[in-house]
């Protein structure tokens, strides 16, 4: 019984709803409503049957997905369950996304290419964001608290390109920034697990086995540390994050981040 966060997360670039499926989850464990899913023309089976459209065409398609998903779900809609829309908190919404999916939450907060920001929208988490097409204007209109999770051995967005113009840019208050040591691109996503299991699934199509050999490299080897260890502590910093935000009422979340710090595999800036 109550009411409850929603968390709009948006999946990266050849992405699935379930890419981040274990950070999702805890979330949701944690006391949050968390709605994912695909974005058509950039989702995995895109990719891999060559039906993915080109980068405007993708922007602007999540954009609308987000700004459909958000209405759907605050004013009802017959797709979703009259109980889950009814114990959302209207005003603690928050936006998360991976990769190209931090440029959904982004640019659905500031507005983009003709469509107005959304309003219902109050704080953003970044995990490894793509940002590198916002406008410095755009990244300005964002004045709603956000959290950058930056992977220190991110080369697909790195900070130089992706994380220290947002976090010049950025706004809102509180802004925090989380420099994860050992942290690779894929550190927030399913992946690690993946690779763990791909050599178990019978009759893998190669297609399948190639993209995985492609995308495993950022999220386990030898210089990153293990992706359950990275993924608890983005979890922990991530709920610290919404608990301060929110304003929820638990007490245990700002004690769990410290102790994060303290281990070293995080460096966390905050104004």
């Amino acid at each position: 019984p109550g009411s409850f966060p929603l968390v709009l997360f948006s999946h990266g670039r050849t992405g699935m709803r379930f890419s981040n499926s274990l950070l999702c989850e805890s979330l949701a464990a944690r006391g949050a409503i968390v709605v994912s899913a695909d974005h058509p023309g950039d989702a995995l089976a895109d990719w891999l049957l060559g039906t993915f459209v080109d980068n405007r065409t993708n922007e602007l398609g999540r954009v609308a997905d987000a700004n459909l998903l958000l209405d759907a779900l605050l004013t009802g809609h017959p797709s979703f369950e009259p109980d889950i829309t009814s114990a959302i908190d209207r005003n603690r919404v928050a936006m998360a996304g991976h990769s190209y999916g931090v440029y959904t939450a982004l640019a659905t907060v500031a507005g983009r290419r003709g469509v107005a920001p959304h309003p219902a929208v109050k704080a953003v988490v970044s995990f490894q964001g793509y940002t590198r097409t916002l406008s410095d204007a755009a990244l300005a209109r964002v004045t709603v608290p956000t959290l950058l999770m930056v992977g220190d051995h991110d080369h697909s967005t790195p900070a130089s390109t992706d994380a220290d113009r947002p976090w010049q840019l950025l706004t809102g208050a509180p802004t925090w920034r989380a420099d994860v040591a050992g942290a690779g691109h894929q550190a927030s996503s399913d992946i690690g697990l993946y690779a763990e299991l791909v050599d178990h699934v019978p009759n893998l199509p190669e297609v399948v086995k190639a993209y995985f050999a492609e995308t495993v490299v950022d999220a386990v080897g030898s210089e990153l540390r293990p992706w359950r260890e990275l993924l608890i502590e983005q979890i922990g910093n991530t709920w610290a994050f919404l608990a301060e935000v929110f304003d929820l009422d638990d007490a245990d979340a700002p004690a769990e981040l410290e102790r994060i710090i303290a281990s070293g595999g995080l460096r966390l800036q905050r104004r």
